[in-house]
């Protein structure tokens, strides 16, 4: 394994119990943890050094996974969480991350999630005479 790897799931195990290590490989560590614990986990990440990649969003009918792809020293983090289409809530990260306010956007535009906390939820892709709440990458 990946001496950087071991590093960071070092610093894992010691800082972030409530993380469920889900897959470990030679460069990538894939964690999932709940939703409400996503801006606490950012801080956690930022103070080990972990740059913020981009955040994706991926429609599973009745969820949405969330999954946010941090860089330390070349080996990349993947943390998911779900959020719930019914009530598509999470807090944002951009005050940790300020680049997390182009993806925090782009998956609001998208998909019709909403960061809570954001400072500009406004979108920024889409033409201005888009329709509201009418999210182009959102399956039914």
């Amino acid at each position: 394994m990946n001496s950087c790897v071991e590093k960071i799931l070092a610093q894992l195990e010691r800082n972030f119990p409530e993380g469920e290590k889900l897959c470990v490989s030679e460069r990538r560590i894939n964690i999932r943890i709940a939703v409400k614990g996503i801006k606490n986990f950012a801080k956690r990440m930022r103070d080990i050094g972990a740059h913020l990649s981009t955040i994706t969003c991926v429609d599973e009918i009745d969820t949405f996974s969330l999954i946010y792809h941090f860089d330390i020293e070349g080996c990349l983090i993947n943390v998911y969480t779900k959020v719930d289409k019914s009530m598509p809530l999470v807090d944002s990260i951009v005050e940790i991350y300020p680049v997390a306010d182009f993806y925090e956007r782009e998956v609001y535009e998208m998909f019709g999630v909403i960061f809570t906390g954001h400072p500009r939820l406004e979108k920024f892709l889409l033409p201005d005479d888009w329709p509201k709440n009418v999210f182009p990458l959102r399956k039914g």
